[in-house]
C-alpha cells in the first residue's frame, strides 16, 4: 500500500493541497488518533487562515488540526526605536503612567499631553520602555513547529465539577443557593472552597476546589494520552509566526472592546472572544494565563494574571502578556497552581511514524 508523505502535514505543503485533500487526509488523521470528525471549517483571523477539522475525543474534548510549519518566532528590539514600532497613540499610553500625580484631578487635558510629550523625550523613560520590551519578550529564531492536534478551548484548574445528585443533597450548599436566589445573584463564590452557579437554563450548578500541582497536572494530562504545548508551541498557536507584538500588529486598536477595559465604552461581545486563524479560542486576556511545559519546567504564556492591569498601567502595558512571545523573566513558578488565574490547553504531537494513505 503506498501512503502519502508526512511532509504534506506542513506548511507550505497543506496549503497547497485542495480542500477535497485537505478533507481525505483530515478524516485519516482522525480515524488514527480515534476522534469523531464534527466538522471542516475555515478560519480567518488577522489577514491569516486555516482550512482545517474539528474532531470529539473520548472524553468529550474538542480538538483542532493544526498544521507543522518553520517560523520565525520571538521578537528583536534591537536597534529599533519606539517610534517605529508604535504608533501615536499606543506612545502616549505607554508614558501615561510615568507622569508623576497623573491621576490628580486638577491636570488638565492640556497639561497630561504636555507632560506626556516630555515623557516621550525623556530619555531615561525610552530606556526604561525599551529595558522591559526586551527583557519581556523572546527571543527571536526559527523553529520547527510539527503538525499538532490542539484542544479548542483552554480548561480551568483545579476546580471540580459537583454532581447535580451531590449539589442537591448538601444543605449548605442548597441554603447558599436559596440567599443567592432571593438577593438575585446568579452566581456565589467561597474563595478556593466552592463556587455555585446559574447555567443560560437557569439550572443551578457547582464546582469545588481541589489544591493540586503542576506536576500532578501533567501527569494527569499524560496519563489520558496527552501533552501540554511548549513555550514555542503555544507562540505559534497563538500567533502563526506573526512579527509583530500581537497577531494583529503592534498597537492596540482603542476601538476593541477589550476584557477588563469597560471604561472604553464599547458594546457587544469581547474583540478577541472568538475563534483564531487555526480555529483555537486563545484568552487573550491578560487575566487568563496558559501553563506550557519544556524540558526546563513549567512556565505561563497568554497573561500575566492581570498584574499590569491591576498595576493601573493602562491598556497597551496592561495587553502586553496576551502577546504571543510576552514571557516575564522574573516570575518564579512554584509547585502549586492557582485556580483563579492558571488554565491549561491539551494537545496531541502527530507522529510521524503514523501512516496516511495515498488516497489524494
Amino acid at each position: 500500500m503506498n501512503h502519502i508523505s508526512f511532509k504534506k502535514l506542513y506548511n507550505p505543503q497543506y496549503d497547497l493541497l485542495s480542500i477535497n485533500d485537505k478533507e481525505e487526509l483530515l478524516s485519516q488523521i482522525g480515524k488514527i488518533y480515534n476522534l469523531e470528525l464534527l466538522c471542516f471549517d475555515e478560519f480567518d483571523a488577522f489577514g491569516k487562515s486555516t482550512y482545517t477539522a474539528i474532531y470529539r475525543s473520548y472524553d468529550g474534548i474538542d480538538f483542532v488540526f493544526v498544521p507543522g510549519d518553520t517560523v520565525r518566532l520571538g521578537l528583536n528590539f534591537d536597534n529599533k526605536k519606539l517610534q517605529d514600532i508604535f504608533d501615536k497613540e499606543s506612545l502616549m499610553d505607554l508614558a501615561y503612567v510615568f507622569l508623576d500625580g497623573y491621576e490628580d484631578e486638577i491636570y488638565s487635558e492640556e497639561d497630561i499631553l504636555t507632560k506626556i510629550s516630555e515623557a516621550l523625550a525623556d530619555e531615561a523613560i525610552i530606556s526604561n520602555i525599551e529595558k522591559y520590551l526586551t527583557h519581556n519578550f523572546t527571543q527571536e529564531g526559527e523553529f520547527i513547529i510539527h503538525p499538532l492536534l490542539v484542544q479548542k478551548t483552554y480548561s480551568e484548574t483545579c476546580w471540580i465539577p459537583i454532581s447535580d445528585e451531590e449539589l442537591i443533597q448538601n444543605k449548605e450548599w442548597q441554603n447558599m443557593i436559596k440567599k443567592a436566589e432571593i438577593k438575585g445573584l446568579s452566581e456565589v463564590m467561597v474563595h478556593n472552597t466552592v463556587c455555585l452557579y446559574k447555567t443560560d437554563d437557569s439550572n443551578w450548578c457547582g464546582k469545588y476546589y481541589e489544591v493540586t500541582t503542576f506536576k500532578k497536572l501533567l501527569q494527569n494530562i499524560k496519563d489520558n494520552g496527552y501533552s501540554l504545548p511548549t513555550q514555542r508551541e503555544w507562540e505559534y498557536l497563538s500567533g502563526k509566526g506573526c512579527r509583530t507584538i500581537f497577531p494583529w500588529g503592534n498597537n492596540i486598536d482603542f476601538s476593541m472592546n477589550l476584557k477588563h477595559m469597560e471604561w472604553m465604552d464599547n458594546d457587544g461581545e469581547y474583540t478577541l472572544e472568538k475563534e483564531n486563524f487555526f480555529g483555537l479560542i486563545i484568552g487573550d486576556d491578560p487575566y487568563c494565563r496558559e501553563i506550557v511545559y519544556d524540558n526546563e519546567g513549567f512556565s505561563y504564556k497568554g497573561g500575566d494574571g492581570g498584574r499590569n492591569i491591576c498595576g493601573g498601567l493602562g491598556v497597551v502595558w496592561g495587553y502586553f502578556p496576551v502577546s504571543p512571545y510576552f514571557k516575564d523573566k522574573d516570575l518564579s513558578i512554584g509547585d502549586y497552581i492557582n485556580g483563579g488565574y492558571d488554565f491549561f490547553r491539551r494537545i496531541i504531537r502527530i507522529d510521524d511514524s503514523v501512516k496516511l494513505k495515498e488516497d489524494i
